[in-house]
């Protein structure tokens, strides 16, 4: 009954705000594939004296929350995972097989937003790894997306940070034909909105269902 119970109130949880469940939020039991998920950024000491001292002791050196933070339910103010440059992935293991529909991008609002909202993501392409028994967390080589059959391309979209903090985007009905069972996913960042630095991720969510 207590597992019942507790079953039921993760469901709720992964459903906030949109009522559509989240099959990439950690808590749920997704994890990040750090393999196939882009550098976090890091900044460093402009002086050459203290960037030697920073590579040796690994001090002075500032860097951004970890990707986990990207599939994780805070979204206040400051809780994104910052990538490298304007172009990234996050990749993620999610919670079970799913038949993926849509897909959702949190960004804080900017009315509120304390920092450069300029870092948001803008275009990006969400990939799915398709199921077939043999996808793993440490899964070796390098994965060029679109090389293999078991690459399935959910859709490009882009998100618009003079609209709603939170957008879902619908997979399209002419790739939803062909949609199979997925266990891995890959948000793959083509630009922002002219942060050269970095890019920040708030929160991707993932919505389909179970296999």
């Amino acid at each position: 009954e207590a597992r019942k119970v507790a079953k039921e109130e993760l469901l709720k949880y992964s459903q906030d705000k949109l009522n559509r469940r989240d099959f990439a939020l950690h808590s749920g039991g997704a994890k990040i594939i750090s393999k196939y998920t882009s550098k976090t950024y890091e900044q460093w000491p402009n002086e050459w004296y203290k960037k030697t001292l920073a590579y040796v002791t690994g001090k002075g050196i500032t860097r951004g929350k970890p990707p986990v933070t990207a599939i994780s339910h805070d979204t206040n103010v400051g809780q994104c995972w910052p990538l490298s440059g304007q172009e990234g992935q996050l990749a993620i293991f999610l919670d079970r097989k799913v038949f993926v529909t849509a897909v959702t991008y949190d960004h804080i609002s900017k009315d509120i937003a304390t920092d450069d909202v300029l870092s948001a993501p803008k275009d990006f392409e969400v990939w799915g790894i398709i199921d077939d028994g043999t996808v793993k967390i440490d899964t070796n080589g390098e994965l060029h997306l679109g090389s293999s059959p078991r690459h399935l391309y959910l859709g490009k979209f882009t998100y618009d940070i003079n609209g709603l903090p939170i957008q879902t985007f619908e997979v399209p009905d002419h790739i939803l034909k062909y949609n199979k069972p997925i266990r891995a996913i890959i948000m793959k960042i083509i630009s922002n909105w002219g942060k050269p630095e970095y890019t920040c991720l708030y929160r991707f969510r993932v919505h389909g269902d179970p296999a």
